[in-house]
């Protein structure tokens, strides 16, 4: 696949995640989330070239939170982003010493650092009138906080392409929940994205489940080639008829 196609199958992933979903609407100013990972950077793009030829009109431009990035990292981003005329903000945060300070134990880092991300974003897009998170959570990401939530937390939960924020005042978009991972870390690659590793002094202390559950998946894909294009689509077909009644608060026993 070329270089060209490649960033033309996601950016008509997207799209078909946008009609399907109502992600975008007339005049939404829609920041998005830039880690500098290899899924971000396709997200920015995808968005931007739908812009062009989009039946609504709506503003694009990226954020940056910089907690454990390294200043030439950052600079690489800068300058990409400038090269472009891509709007976009660094916000400065000491999120790294608070998770230290307060983690408890038995507290996930990485849950607690997402929160605090999060209120982050949610206060920057707030004062600034953007009212509309992209963040780039892909296909395989989707299917992972499924298999997850049933395999250890005994729920049916996973995460929604639209939902409001906890601010209650955003609404969160995952556009590339039609995109796997690895397509978004080729044409991070094949546009030559400079991708900016986390430094978070916690990674590798976690467990290991969600990678746990990347290998079954990997596993179960050889004798089911087809089992993550099932997987995704089950979120949207949901028969409630032939589940349990909610019985949250109850143990089996």
């Amino acid at each position: 696949m070329s270089k060209i196609a490649t960033k033309r199958q996601i950016t008509r992933l997207v799209g078909k995640a946008i009609g399907d979903f109502s992600l975008i609407e007339e005049n939404d100013k829609i920041l998005v989330a830039l880690s500098g990972g290899k899924d971000s950077w396709p997200l920015l793009y995808a968005l931007l070239e739908l812009q062009k030829k989009a039946p609504v009109h709506y503003d694009v431009a990226a954020v940056t939170l910089a907690t454990d990035f390294d200043a030439e990292g950052l600079e690489k981003m800068a300058r990409r982003l400038k090269s472009d005329n891509i709007p976009h903000t660094i916000i400065t945060s000491d999120i790294p010493s608070i998770v230290s300070k307060h983690l408890t134990k038995g507290t996930n880092p990485c849950s607690f650092c997402s929160r605090l991300r999060r209120g982050a974003l949610y206060s920057f897009a707030s004062r600034n009138g953007w009212n509309k998170i992209a963040l780039g959570h892909h296909l395989d990401d989707f299917i992972e906080t499924l298999l997850l939530n049933m395999f250890f937390n005994g729920s049916i939960k996973g995460m929604s392409p639209k939902l409001m924020a906890d601010n209650g005042s955003n609404i969160v978009i995952r556009p590339l929940v039609y995109v796997r991972e690895v397509i978004t870390s080729k044409m991070s690659e094949e546009m030559g994205l400079p991708i900016v590793a986390c430094g978070c002094i916690f990674q590798g202390t976690v467990d290991s489940r969600r990678h746990w559950v990347k290998r079954l998946l990997l596993d179960l894909e050889i004798q089911a080639p087809d089992i993550k294009s099932s997987l995704i689509s089950s979120m949207g077909r949901v028969r409630k008829r032939h589940l349990f009644p909610d019985l949250s608060g109850t143990e089996p026993h």
